[in-house]
C-alpha cells in the first residue's frame, strides 16, 4: 500500500538512482583491485584517494545545499551533479596511473557533492513525516538494486572475459550506458518543488535543532572508526577470495542492502529511527569482526552483514534530518551532515591505509568492530536525544 502512495517524483528519483548506481557499481568494486594490481598503488595511496574523494563530496555538499536553499529551487543543481558524474566515471577506461584514477574518482565524488543535498531535500519535500523512514528506505533500496545490477554485470565480464587489464577497462567503458539512461529519467520525469527561500541570508547554527546536532555527532564519530567498501574488497582478496569472485561478494552486499533498506525504514517509522540506527551500528561491528577472522567464509558473512548496515546508515540519518529540519533549511542541513561525515571519513581512510601498510590488515577491522559496538550501545542509551 505504501508503494502506491509514493508520488511520481519519489519514484522517478528512485529510478534515476537505480541506473546511476548501476553505472557506478560496475566500476567501484574493481577500482581498488585495478589500482593495486595494474597501477601498483599502495594501501596508503588507495586510502588517501578514497578519503580525498569522500571529503570532496562533503565540501561541495555543504555549498550546494546552502545555495539550493538560497535559490529556492532544486532540480537544476541535481541535473548538473548527475550529468557530470555520469560523464566522468567512464573515463577510467583511459587511466594509465593512480593519479589519473584519483582525478576521476575525486571528480565523480565532487559531482555527487553537487547533487546530493538538493536531491535529498527534493525527496524530503515530497515526503510526509510519518513515512519518512519508509521513503528513504525505498530510495536506498533502489540504490542497492542498481548497485547489485552493476556489480553482477562486472562479475559477468570478468567471468567470461578473464581477469585481464583489458577486461577491467571494458567494464569501465560499458558503465556509460546506464549513466545515460539515468540522465534521461531525471531530465524528463522529475519535476522541481520550488519554495520561498528564507529571508535570512546567512546560516545561523541555532536554526537547526539539537536532535540534528546529536545525529551529526554520532555519525561523525562512527565514521572515524569505520572504513568504506575499498578496504572491505582489499581484505577479501587478502583473505584468499579469488579475484573473479570479488564482484560477486560485492553483489551479495548490494543484494542485502537492497533487501533490507525498506524493512529497516518501516521499522524505524514504528520503533524510532535512532533505535534502528543503533542496530545498524552493531551490524557493522559484527561484520568487521567477521572479516577480521581472515577466512573466506568470514568474507561472505561480512559482505552480507555490511549490506544490512549500508541499507540503514545514511537512509536513517536522512530520515531524521527530514523530520527535524525546516523546509527552507533542509538542503543546508544535509550539507552540514555530509560535510562532517566526509571529514571523519577522510581521517578514517588515511589512518586505515597507514595501519594496513605498517601493522597489518586485521588491526584495522578489529578497531572498527570494537568502536562500532561501543557506539551502538551509547546511541541506544541516548536515542531520545535524537528524536524530534
Amino acid at each position: 500500500m505504501k508503494l502506491l502512495s509514493l508520488n511520481r517524483n519519489i519514484i522517478a528519483l528512485g529510478a534515476n538512482s537505480f541506473f546511476t548506481d548501476f553505472s557506478t557499481e560496475m566500476i567501484l568494486p574493481l577500482l581498488p583491485i585495478f589500482l593495486e594490481r595494474f597501477l601498483h598503488a599502495t594501501k596508503s595511496e588507495i586510502g588517501l584517494i578514497e578519503g580525498a574523494a569522500e571529503f570532496g563530496v562533503a565540501m561541495l555538499i555543504a555549498l550546494s545545499g546552502f545555495y539550493s536553499d538560497r535559490l529556492g529551487k532544486r532540480k537544476g543543481i541535481v541535473v548538473l551533479g548527475y550529468g557530470l558524474s555520469n560523464l566522468i566515471k567512464p573515463l577510467a577506461f583511459f587511466a594509465q596511473s593512480a593519479t589519473m584514477i584519483a582525478t576521476i574518482r575525486i571528480g565523480d565524488r565532487l559531482s555527487k557533492g553537487i547533487r546530493v543535498a538538493p536531491r535529498d531535500a527534493l525527496i524530503s519535500a515530497s515526503t510526509p513525516k510519518e513515512i519518512s523512514g519508509f521513503v528513504f528506505g525505498f530510495h536506498k533500496m533502489m540504490d542497492g538494486a542498481g548497485a547489485l545490477a552493476g556489480s553482477l554485470s562486472a562479475f559477468c565480464v570478468l567471468w567470461f572475459w578473464g581477469n585481464s587489464e583489458e577486461s577491467f577497462r571494458t567494464v569501465f567503458a560499458l558503465s556509460l550506458i546506464p549513466g545515460l539512461i539515468s540522465m534521461a529519467i531525471l531530465i524528463f520525469l522529475v519535476t522541481d518543488t520550488p519554495f520561498k527561500p528564507s529571508a535570512e541570508r546567512r546560516f545561523r547554527p541555532e536554526s537547526l535543532s539539537k536532535p540534528f546536532y546529536w545525529l551529526v555527532g554520532f555519525q561523525s564519530l562512527f565514521s572515524l572508526f569505520a572504513m568504506n567498501y575499498s578496504f572491505m574488497l582489499l581484505k577479501a582478496e587478502n583473505n584468499g577470495l579469488a579475484l573473479a569472485m570479488i564482484p560477486l561478494a560485492y553483489a551479495l552486499y548490494n543484494l542485502t542492502q537492497s533487501a533490507f533498506a525498506i524493512p529497516i525504514g518501516k521499522l524505524s517509522d514504528r520503533f524510532g529511527k535512532p533505535a534502528l540506527l543503533s542496530v545498524v551500528y552493531l551490524a557493522f561491528g559484527l561484520g568487521a569482526l567477521s572479516i577480521a577472522a581472515e577466512s573466506i567464509y568470514g568474507v561472505w558473512i561480512a559482505f552480507a552483514i555490511y549490506g544490512f548496515f549500508a541499507g540503514g546508515f545514511n537512509a536513517l540519518a536522512k530520515a531524521v534530518i527530514s523530520d527535524t529540519a525546516p523546509l527552507e533549511l533542509k538542503a543546508t542541513a544535509y550539507g552540514i551532515y555530509y560535510t562532517a561525515v566526509g571529514f571523519s571519513t577522510l581521517i578514517s581512510l588515511v589512518c586505515a591505509g597507514w595501519l594496513w601498510d605498517h601493522i597489518g590488515s586485521s588491526v584495522v577491522f578489529w578497531i572498527a568492530s570494537i568502536a562500532a559496538i561501543i557506539l551502538s550501545i551509547a546511541l541506544f542509551l541516548m536515542r531520545n536525544r535524537l528524536k524530534a
